[in-house]
């Protein structure tokens, strides 16, 4: 018997601070069928829209005032790790990101080539979204060197937020997680606490 069920429109959110490459994004997307469910012009609207209407895929510019495209990746994926999201960017040094790599993020740079888009769609929308452990280089703020180790997306960015940590970066993506997780979660904890010594045991010293 022939399934003549017709498979579900696909749904987005559209965010940038320049009204007229919304407006032209939004006609883009309509040529392929992509339903735009609403648009924002900063980082912000782009979290409370991503809430509030639960796209299947954020399209966001990078460079925006106060709240960027990093911050709508990052807090999104706090909020879902399998959201869907679209970087689209007049910056050619956005496409080596780290952070959009290990994320599954895929770039578009303006101006827009509609074949891409339809192929990157197609792409996110079927792919698997796990992500692996990675490699983080970091330093302490009472420290002058720099360590590594290999941590899950949550320890990073709970990691990131600590006062104690003075910088913190993706250096390698997906890798085998060593230690076990929960002995670097218990180190982890350890650092929240000002305690230092497990982390440091746990990470390597990088050699400048």
């Amino acid at each position: 018997m022939k399934d003549n069920t017709t498979p579900r429109k696909l749904n987005c959110i559209i965010i940038d601070d320049d009204q007229n490459i919304v407006d032209v994004f939004c006609d883009l997307l309509g040529i392929i069928d992509v339903n735009v469910l609403a648009t924002g012009n900063d980082g912000k609207n782009a979290v409370n829209l991503y809430e509030k209407h639960n796209p299947d895929i954020v399209f966001t510019d990078l460079q925006m005032p106060e709240y960027n495209g990093y911050y709508v990746v990052e807090t999104i994926k706090d909020l879902d790790p399998d959201a869907k999201l679209v970087v689209v960017t007049g910056d050619p040094d956005a496409v080596y990101s780290n952070l959009f790599d290990l994320l599954h993020v895929p770039v578009v740079n303006k101006p827009f080539d509609i074949a891409q888009i339809k192929k990157i769609i197609t792409d996110i929308t079927s792919e698997n979204n796990s992500i692996l452990p990675f490699e983080i280089r970091y330093k302490f703020k009472d420290d002058i060197n720099y360590y590594s180790c290999t941590v899950t997306y949550p320890q990073y960015r709970n990691f990131k937020r600590l006062p104690i940590i003075e910088e913190c970066e993706i250096i390698t993506t997906q890798k085998t997680l060593q230690p076990h997780e929960d002995e670097m979660q218990r180190a982890l904890d350890l650092v929240m606490q000002n305690d230092t010594s497990h982390i440091r045991k746990l990470s390597e010293l990088v050699r400048s």
